[in-house]
């Protein structure tokens, strides 16, 4: 793959004004590939979960141009693009300074907001745009339509992957009791986050739950730009090692804006109607319980899915822990919805 990088400002005036957003544009040479007579070019924009980065998606992407060029199917992935949330990977190294005065962190209206960057950038040169979102990925690339009427979205189809969408009554209920999301935070608040070396965190997170499932392409992905050497903002005083590029406060605020899951979910009443919109979940529930996934695809609210999947051998963190297995679904839905001549064989 031809991979480019590419950094926008966020727009004055808005809730993410002096903040860097960052990109990474993914394609293959203009020379390779099948390119079938009337195929249908589609741009891919993914959108990583909370304590991730824009790399995570690789080996998905990977992937998927490999089934491009040997499938049957006349869809062609004429571009591929990642963003970091603002708080997260590269970009969390660029905004450093400026995210020490942002204790709030980044909601899902401002990451919603970086993602409208990109669509009216001009940079993205299909007309046809599909949106695909892990987790609160998910939820941003719902509130990146807000701006939009539902008759003029900026997406021709979405896939939403393990999103993180409640319904109010459920929010309601959710912290009257020990749940899962908040043993989570309380672990973010005291993760260990500084080692000597790259190295020595390879070994450290290796042997630990939840990174000891992931896909090991996605834990060294993960060494590679979800860490950063020090010093930082955060720790000006430390000269050598190397540290989280998501910090433990930027990534525990990452886990309190509940409401934005539940306007996301009322959100999707609208675009269920206008674009084919794919769930896809891991079978195994160990985050977010079986009542709110139905509740995103509860079609008699209104949000009609094309699809609802789920693949074996994965939880929550689908995306790390069985990347090609995501893959093959997330290609399932785009033969599903731009593709009417044949079928692919995968």
């Amino acid at each position: 793959m031809e991979v480019t990088s590419h950094v926008l400002q966020g727009n004055p005036g808005s809730s993410i004004e002096g903040l860097v957003l960052t990109f990474k544009r993914y394609k293959l040479p203009d020379n390779s590939g099948k390119r079938w007579s009337g195929s249908t070019p589609v741009a891919l924009v993914f959108a990583h979960c909370v304590g991730t980065h824009k790399e995570t998606w690789v080996p998905v992407i990977e992937q998927l141009y490999q089934f491009q060029s040997c499938a049957t199917s006349r869809v062609t992935i004429s571009e591929a693009w990642s963003m970091d949330s603002p708080n997260h990977g590269e970009a969390a190294a660029i905004n450093d300074k400026t995210l020490l005065g942002r204790t709030q962190g980044i909601t899902g209206y401002d990451w919603g907001r970086g993602v409208q960057a990109l669509l009216k950038s001009g940079l993205i040169c299909s007309s046809k745009v599909v949106s695909i979102g892990h987790s609160a990925g998910a939820c941003i690339m719902v509130l990146s339509t807000v701006d939009y009427s539902p008759n003029d979205l900026p997406y021709s189809s979405m896939i939403l992957v393990e999103p993180t969408f409640m319904t109010k009554e459920l929010l309601a209920e959710a912290f009257k009791r020990p749940t899962e999301i908040v043993r989570v935070m309380n672990a973010v608040k005291n993760r260990r986050d500084i080692w000597e070396s790259k190295e020595a965190a390879r070994a450290w997170f290796a042997k630990r739950l939840p990174w000891n499932r992931w896909d090991t392409r996605i834990l060294d992905s993960f060494i590679e730009y979800g860490l950063r050497n020090l010093p930082t903002a955060t720790y000006p005083d430390r000269t050598s090692g190397v540290t989280l590029a998501c910090t433990r406060a930027q990534e525990t605020v990452g886990y309190i804006y509940h409401q934005d899951g539940v306007n996301a979910n009322e959100r999707l009443k609208d675009i269920c109607p206008k674009i084919p919109v794919h769930c896809i979940f891991g079978a195994e529930i160990d985050l977010v319980p079986h009542e709110t996934h139905r509740t995103v695809y509860d079609a008699s609210q209104g949000r009609r899915m094309s699809s609802v999947t789920r693949i074996q051998g994965a939880g929550h963190l689908v995306t790390q822990e069985a990347p090609l297995k995501l893959a093959r679904e997330i290609w399932t839905a785009l033969t599903h919805d731009y593709d009417n001549q044949s079928k692919p064989r995968l």
